[in-house]
């Protein structure tokens, strides 16, 4: 029998690639969803291919409609996993015709299965998914050796004629539009949720998976309904970042930035990046200034700080400016954030210094004056003590 740790961490691999899997026994196979319609006939099918399945053979299958899954029997039992439905490849409109023809479907379709492609999941390079298969099948079977994989070009078991009887092509057409709203809406949702967590690798996943033919179109310019939806998105991503605790003057920073890189997007790839770069950023923001965990007065200090490192920042300054007992404001800040008000501050400014040292060419008494440190002997110092070299040095290191 299948081990179920491997078997729960091959469904959350494909769960990530929004690949259904599938374990059922092999007379009662489960229903298909393509958001197009009900499929009819669908069961007898499937139980007439299944109960064909060899032992220790994974089965990688492509079908007349070029949808493509794989199965396999599962060791000492009558279960089958099923891998998919999934697409290895962009099916173009022209395929989509000569499949209506060779199977005897009306031309009338062509919208709702261009809808039912795009619905389906996209897998990036079907050589992952066999690393993947292959891998589970060393876990079940014991080594490489032990099975054998078989590629298929079939029939189709998840469509055919009479699947569209008594449907209209309208019917079909609203009811796949339908399901595509939903689910962009839904695949937005688990986007702001996410970037206002800060989650990167999982935000960006999402982002590469939604295309331009999931969006809604309001011009026949391809790359002006991109950027259309870009402004949307930086809206959405400002709204998910301030939930997750970062103040709006670190957000109009970057929405004005990423909503100048969008206008100036020269093609549908270069919108993408800029879509990608986004999100990144907005959860960059939200790991580096969300400030929702700490009170008002702690957030007050902190904000005070990032917006001018050149001001007096000392712990007078900042009690004087908030109106509060310096005592109470120096006990309440460490609490909160684990290190005092002067800590905090000079550790911000040798953060600061760093980007200066990266990024620019200013010499070291302009950068310590910038970072509000004016005395340039102490903020040698004071950065040695910190990163373990003087500026000088540092700035020669990181460019040699």
């Amino acid at each position: 029998m299948i081990m179920e740790a491997e078997y729960a961490f091959f469904s959350r691999l494909m769960h990530n690639l929004h690949i259904h899997v599938h374990r059922f026994p092999c007379s009662e196979p489960p229903s298909i969803d393509l958001g197009l319609c009900e499929i009819t006939g669908y069961e007898n099918r499937a139980r007439a291919l299944f109960s064909q399945t060899k032992d220790n053979v994974i089965y990688l299958v492509e079908e007349i409609f070029a949808f493509s899954y794989s199965y396999l029997r599962l060791p000492q039992s009558d279960e089958i996993l099923l891998t998919g439905p999934y697409l290895c490849r962009e099916v173009t409109d022209q395929e989509i015709l000569m499949i209506i023809e060779k199977s005897g479907l009306s031309p009338k379709l062509l919208h709702s299965l261009r809808l039912t492609y795009e619905n389906l999941p996209h897998v990036p390079s079907e050589e992952i998914l066999i690393t993947m298969l292959t891998t589970l099948g060393e876990c079940i079977w014991g080594s490489a050796d032990a099975f054998e994989l078989t590629r298929v070009h079939a029939e189709s078991m998840l469509l055919d004629q009479p699947s569209y009887e008594g449907q209209t092509p309208q019917l079909i057409s609203e009811a796949a539009q339908f399901k595509l709203m939903e689910d962009r809406y839904e695949a937005e949702r688990q986007l702001l949720h996410l970037v206002s967590q800060g989650r990167t690798h999982r935000a960006q996943m999402i982002i590469r998976q939604m295309n331009e033919n999931t969006l809604e179109s309001r011009t026949a310019d391809s790359l002006r309904n991109l950027k259309n939806y870009g402004v949307v998105l930086n809206t959405l991503l400002r709204k998910a970042v301030e939930e997750g605790g970062v103040h709006p003057y670190h957000i109009h920073q970057l929405s004005s930035q990423m909503a100048k890189r969008l206008e100036q997007s020269l093609s549908l790839d270069e919108c993408r990046q800029v879509f990608s770069t986004m999100v990144h950023k907005y959860c960059l923001l939200v790991k580096n200034h969300s400030i929702a965990q700490y009170s008002k007065l702690v957030q007050h200090v902190i904000l005070r700080s990032e917006s001018d490192l050149s001001a007096d920042l000392s712990l007078k300054a900042h009690a004087q400016a908030l109106n509060v007992n310096a005592s109470y404001l120096s006990a309440l800040f460490k609490r909160e954030t684990g290190s005092t008000i002067t800590e905090y501050v000079t550790r911000m400014r040798i953060d600061y210094a760093i980007f200066l040292l990266n990024a620019t060419d200013m010499q070291i008494q302009s950068i310590a004056h910038y970072c509000g440190i004016p005395d340039v002997n102490y903020f040698t110092r004071t950065f040695k003590r910190i990163i373990g070299k003087t500026p000088k040095d540092y700035r020669l290191q990181i460019r040699s």
